[in-house]
């Protein structure tokens, strides 16, 4: 249970690291928070906006023959349930309200 919450920290710490310091991604972001006044709707947004992204990388990769480089993205950013993106959609909802 450790090895996955850590891995669960490191993501969330990633994707907010990318996010914060990125000015597009970032301006967004905070435009996509002013449109959810709740977690769960701002994480579902944000869980659906990445899997979509995530599974567009892996399908060019597909169909460029690079199947295990496919099935380690996959593997890699796919599925990490809710609890990630309530934590990421809390850590953009609290800068919101600042």
């Amino acid at each position: 249970m450790t090895e996955q919450r850590y891995a669960i920290d490191q993501f969330v710490e990633d994707y907010t690291l990318v996010t914060d310091n990125e000015f597009q991604a970032y301006s967004e972001t905070m435009e996509m928070t002013k449109e959810h006044e709740t977690v769960s709707a701002l994480s579902d947004q944000m869980r659906d906006e990445f899997e979509s992204y995530i599974a567009g990388v892996v399908e060019r990769e597909r169909e460029l023959g690079h199947e295990i480089g496919a099935l380690l993205i996959s593997q890699m950013l796919m599925n990490w349930g809710s609890d990630a993106f309530d934590r990421i959609a809390r850590h953009y909802l609290e800068k919101a309200a600042q």
